[in-house]
This record gives structure tokens, sequence and C-alpha cells, in this order.
């Protein structure tokens, strides 16, 4: 018995020895998970993939804890093996290397730009929405475009919307438009302390179609006519095409998160009237709003050109102007202009 102790404990000795000189070096620091070497790292890098699965055991064999819902997120790396980045977390997060990279990486699949949330449209007071399963692209063609397409189509840009600030202006919290028939006045009012304060805000006229354009609480937008003061309500911020046929409006939702857009048909001018057509919350992008290097407009082709960036990252880079992000081109299928 006492011979096969030692000839035990000389095997594990001899087995200890031989890991260590099979070890390559740098990684004597490094932690082990079944097949997966760990070796520490200090980057910073994109989730590029939308499906990308957050691993709380860094093991490609197990069940993934849960969808990781960061696409577009930059992510401190502590450590890296062969199939997996650890998050530098209080947390065991892991994600797989496949959908990890630089922000050039992030790349807007059609899925990807066509998802949304809901889709439907107003009736009266109540919002219908759409079957499951049905995406922007049945009303609309989007596709992600270059840097130098955007900036070649801003050139010849389409924006109707000219802001007038010495002949609007607001006096003791009341913001008055001069309209042909009448004057609108709208006065800031401070509600129950369970509410915010409701403040008026004029972003601009219109010119082509006479309306003032009007930013009210949570950042709703609304029209005045400049003829007659009535009010058309809008859900964003519009963008009307050059031909005064449509308006798209895009915009963050009132809730936050990611862009609202709807479509509108223009069906008069005099008197105007405007028909709501669709709207959806869509999934994984933001579109650039009143930014003035990363404008929305439409171009001469009739297409709207969007700066946007995935959700995630949109939280991290819409304060700085000169930070890169992507771009959009959304044209309106025929069957609704």
């Amino acid at each position: 018995m006492r011979h096969f102790i030692i000839f035990f404990v000389t095997l594990l000795l001899a087995g200890c020895n031989l890991f260590q000189k099979q070890q390559p070096a740098g990684e004597s620091v490094a932690s082990f998970w079944k097949d997966e070497v760990f070796v520490p790292v200090e980057k910073e890098l994109y989730v590029t993939n939308f499906t990308a699965l957050q691993y709380t055991v860094p093991d490609i064999h197990s069940n993934p804890n849960e969808q990781a819902y960061s696409f577009g997120r930059p992510f401190r790396i502590e450590a890296e093996s062969e199939h997996f980045y650890k998050i530098k977390s209080n947390l065991d997060w892991y994600l797989r290397k496949e959908d990890m990279g630089n922000y050039e990486d992030i790349r807007f699949t059609k899925e990807v730009l066509e998802d949304v949330h809901f889709k439907g449209k107003w009736e009266g007071e109540t919002f219908v929405d759409e079957k499951e399963g049905t995406t922007l692209s049945k009303y609309f063609t989007i596709d992600q475009i270059s840097y130098e397409a955007y900036q070649k189509a801003r050139k010849n840009g389409y924006f109707p919307l000219v802001k007038d600030t010495l002949a609007i202006k607001k006096k003791e919290g009341i913001l008055s438009l001069p309209c042909n028939d009448t004057v609108v006045k709208l006065k800031d009012v401070e509600m129950t302390p369970q509410d915010d304060l409701e403040v008026y805000e004029y972003e601009g006229e219109m010119q082509p179609i006479h309306q003032y354009l009007i930013a009210g609480k949570a950042g709703y937008k609304f029209l005045i006519d400049k003829r007659t003061g009535h009010k058309t309500e809008i859900e964003s911020h519009p963008y009307l095409s050059p031909n005064g046929k449509y308006i798209i409006t895009l915009g963050m939702t009132e809730m936050g998160g990611a862009t609202a857009i709807a479509l509108y048909k223009v069906l008069n001018k005099e008197p105007f009237a405007i028909e709501f057509v669709v709207s959806a919350w869509i999934s994984y992008w933001v579109a650039y709003e009143a930014s003035k290097n990363r404008p929305t407009f439409f171009g001469k082709d009739g297409s709207l050109y969007v700066a946007m960036d995935a959700l995630d990252s949109y939280e991290y880079n819409y304060k700085e102007e000169d930070k890169p992000c992507k771009y959009l081109i959304i044209k309106i299928k025929d069957r609704y202009q």
C-alpha cells in the first residue's frame, strides 16, 4: 500500500510538471474553464451582432443565460480566450468573440434596419397594431450607405424648415404665433406636482406648406397653420418631401429608446390636411435628431437621408458631434406615394 501511494504521488507530480512545461509563455496568470484559457487584456470593443448572447459560463457547449440586448454597445474587456471575451464587470459575463469588434465592424442587415417593436395606425383615439411579423419593408426600402454618399446628397439636400427668431419670440411664458386670421398664443403651464412643466418652443416654419413647427411637452411636435391657426398633431420631427406630397417624422419615442418613424400623405396645402399612413417604433437604431453636423434631410431623388446609430452606440455618442456614426437612405414604396 505504501509503495502504491508513493507511485500515485509521483505520477501526480509528474503530471503537474508536464502541464507547466506545456503551458504557453505569458499564461502563468491565466484562468481556465474546460477548454477555454483566459489571458488578461485591456481593450474596448463593441457588440456587433444584434443576436449576441450573454454567457455566465465560458463554454460554447453550454446554454447562454440570455440575449445580451447590447447591440452597438462598447464594453471594456478584461480577458480573452479562444472563443470568448470576459467583460469587465462585477458579474461573470462573457460574450462570444464572433459577436464583438470595432465600431466599423457594426453592420446593419436588412433584418436589423427593418425590425420594429410594433407598427400600426391611429383610428380615432385607438392605436391599431398590425399583425405580428410585419416590418418596415411593407412601407419603406431602407439601406445603409457610406459617409461619402450621405455627404454628396447633403450638398443638394432639401431643408424647408426656417427659423425666424426675430419675428417669433416668447414673452412671459407666452409664445405668440401671428397668422392671417388670428394670433395663436401658447402659454407655458405649470401642471400638477406629478407632471412636468408644459413648455412650448418655436422650432421654425415649414414655408412650402405654411406651417409653424412647435415642440410641446415631452418633445412631442405639432403644426400651426400660418393662415388659419389650425393645429395639426404629428408624432415627432417632420421632414417634408421636395414635391410636398408626404411627410416622414423621425424622433425619439416619448419613453426614450429607439426612434419612432411615421409616414403621412399631404392631401391639401390649402386648407392644410394630411393623412396618417403608418407609425412604428424601430427596434435597433436611433436617428440623430436636430444635429447640425448630422442632419436628416430629403435629397433631390426624393429619398430621406438619415444619420443614425445603434441604440446603445447612440447613448454614448449623441453629445459628441465629431463622433463617427452610420448613415441610411429611406425610400417610400411606390404604392404609398
